[in-house]
């Protein structure tokens, strides 16, 4: 900061001029006041305002601007002049410089409560440049949030937003205003307006944002969250890395029971993302060798030759010699009982027809039979269609498929909106 010493007199004329340099960490520069000599003065454009300081305001801050302005400034002297300096403001020139003297006192002791009351001192004023208005309300609020003020901060900071200062994305901090005060419910769905927001507008998304969500959502069980923040990641990260981790956390933090668990599971074989020994081990358990044995076959096969599941385990080995075993019968059977399922007028005889024909990949009869049982009354229509999607798309059938996995409702629907997701990605709809 450049002290100089202001001119006495009742209404003094000086230029003022200002530069806040806040970098994309939202760190500030110094804030610059200057006066330049009367006797190498320009002539004024006409329209220029006077400035206009008090005669005791000027009076008190000539002693602080001469004891910071030399080679050793006195920062912790200045300080303890400041409540003479705010107790002589009178006009909003006087507060600007105060302000301003305040915050680089503050900066330069580390002080940050003194730089959060110059900044507001030169807020207040209503002397800051239009065009840096933004700049000084989002410094309050950071300075606010480091200060654990989260009320404060959440002012200043939407206040700089919606005067389109946004560059450094302060749309987190906010949402972590509310995380601070617990407030999860609140800060998850700010930030899911904010990602919204940027989606309308046709600019990039912060992936810290929905890792943020996916974290907040996850730890606090908040399964309706979690599943929206999983397809924004899925949505707009899409990797073979990302769609484990997303299939993870939403499987884990979900509650689900075994038949969700295996459409989720299903979807990771799909995207090629089934990441460790967790997520191969509830696939088998959730097809159980006993239902779907040949399905648990591929799936202790394909863990086997990627080197994911290890072979001495000798539960899985068990469970695989068993389900060789079970696959020998059921392919012999085959046939016969999808010809038999779809003749069948129970329900229980269609889907159990319908649900080997699916882990066989015979994916025209699964979806024959998923069509004929959606019809039937008792039905699990939010599993059917999410079932039948799958038969659709694994056929090439993306129309139809989105389609199904439209009009699943309930709890399997954040699993069925994945499927969809991930159906779009792999065929550009």
């Amino acid at each position: 900061m450049i002290f100089t010493r202001l001119a006495k007199g009742s209404r003094p004329s000086s230029a003022l001029a200002l530069a806040l340099i806040l970098a994309a960490t939202g760190t500030a520069g110094a804030i610059a006041f200057e006066q330049p000599a009367y006797a190498q003065k320009k002539k004024k454009d006409k329209d220029e305002a006077k400035s206009d300081y008090s005669k005791g305001f000027i009076e008190v801050y000539q002693p602080i601007a001469d004891k910071v302005g030399g080679e050793a400034p006195d920062w912790t002297g200045a300080a303890a002049d400041v409540p003479a300096l705010k107790a002589a403001v009178q006009t909003d020139d006087d507060r600007m410089v105060a302000g301003n003297t305040i915050y680089s006192i503050g900066t330069n002791t580390e002080n940050a409560a003194l730089q959060l009351e110059g900044v507001e001192m030169m807020l207040a004023s209503n002397k800051v440049p239009a065009e840096a208005v933004g700049q000084y309300n989002l410094l309050a609020g950071q300075l606010s949030y480091n200060g654990e003020q989260y009320a404060k901060a959440r002012g200043y900071i939407q206040k700089a937003i919606d005067l389109g200062y946004n560059e450094s994305e302060p749309e987190g901090l906010v949402a972590e205003s509310y995380f601070n005060e617990e407030n999860y419910a609140e800060g998850l769905r700010y930030l899911a307006t904010a990602i919204e927001a940027r989606e309308a507008a046709g600019q990039p998304i912060n992936e810290q944002w929905v890792r943020r969500g996916l974290q907040m959502s996850y730890n606090n069980q908040m399964k309706s969250e979690l599943g929206e923040f999983a397809l924004l990641f899925a949505k707009h990260f899409p990797s073979q890395q990302n769609w484990g981790e997303v299939i993870a956390i939403t499987a884990y933090g979900g509650g689900w029971e075994n038949p969700e668990i295996l459409d989720l599971m299903r979807l990771a074989r799909e995207a090629d993302a089934l990441r460790d020994e967790r997520m191969y081990a509830d696939y088998i358990d959730s097809a159980d060798y006993r239902r779907l044995p040949g399905e648990v076959q591929a799936v202790i096969d394909e863990g086997y030759s990627k080197g994911t599941l290890p072979r001495t385990d000798s539960y899985v080995a068990e469970i695989y010699g068993m389900a060789v075993d079970r696959a020998k019968t059921d392919k012999a059977d085959l046939s016969g009982i999808l010809t038999g399922a779809q003749s069948a007028s129970d329900l229980r005889t269609i889907m159990t027809g319908a649900d080997l024909a699916l882990s066989y990949g015979d994916y025209a009869a699964a979806e024959r039979l998923y069509t004929k049982a959606l019809g039937m009354t008792g039905a699990d229509a939010d599993l059917t269609h999410t079932r039948l999607g799958i038969a659709q798309l694994e056929q090439g059938k993306t129309a139809e498929a989105q389609e199904n996995f439209n009009a699943v409702q309930g709890k399997r629907a954040t699993i069925a909106q994945l499927w969809a997701a991930y159906a779009g990605q792999n065929t550009g709809m």
